[in-house]
């Protein structure tokens, strides 16, 4: 093995489709657990793939599906108010695009949120003792991951 490939070693191509593959997870996981599944309840889910869902959003994004849900639900019962969480019309679209990850942190915060909208997410002790209160250290192990995979073509592949 070569440490500049990692153990993937593969051609210039490979890093682009393996780039392409886990990213269109990570959307599918946010579009099918977070969205349909968890926020709207419009899709039932065996509790493997549900399970396999939240690993993988704790590993590649570090959200928390209770809060998550909960900001997307106020969203909808809010929708294009001033207590839209995240309100293109309100806030404007170039917030909304640029500072969207700190519009979801200050939301996160906001305990009224959590208690009104996050009911029925997963509350179990993976939830509570990994993915909640350890949140950014599976985006640190992905990393890792991918370094170990790919060489220091990882840190592409990872951010």
């Amino acid at each position: 093995m070569n440490w500049l490939n990692g153990l993937m070693d593969l051609p210039w191509w490979g890093y682009i489709v393996a780039a392409l593959i886990l990213t269109h997870i990570t959307i599918a996981s946010v579009t099918i657990f977070l969205h349909r599944h968890q926020a709207h309840r419009a899709l039932d889910l065996h509790p493997i793939a549900s399970h396999f869902f939240r690993f993988w959003l704790w590993l590649t994004t570090g959200m928390v599906t209770k809060q998550w849900a909960a900001i997307h639900r106020k969203h909808h019962a809010r929708c294009e108010t001033l207590e839209d969480p995240h309100s293109p019309q309100v806030l404007g679209i170039k917030k909304v695009l640029w500072e969207g990850a700190e519009l979801y942190r200050a939301a996160c915060k906001d305990q009224f949120i959590m208690d009104k909208f996050g009911h029925g997410t997963p509350d179990d002790w993976l939830e509570r003792n990994v993915y909640s209160r350890h949140n950014a250290k599976g985006i640190v192990l992905m990393l890792i991951i991918d370094l170990i995979l790919f060489g220091p073509l990882g840190l592409t592949i990872w951010a």
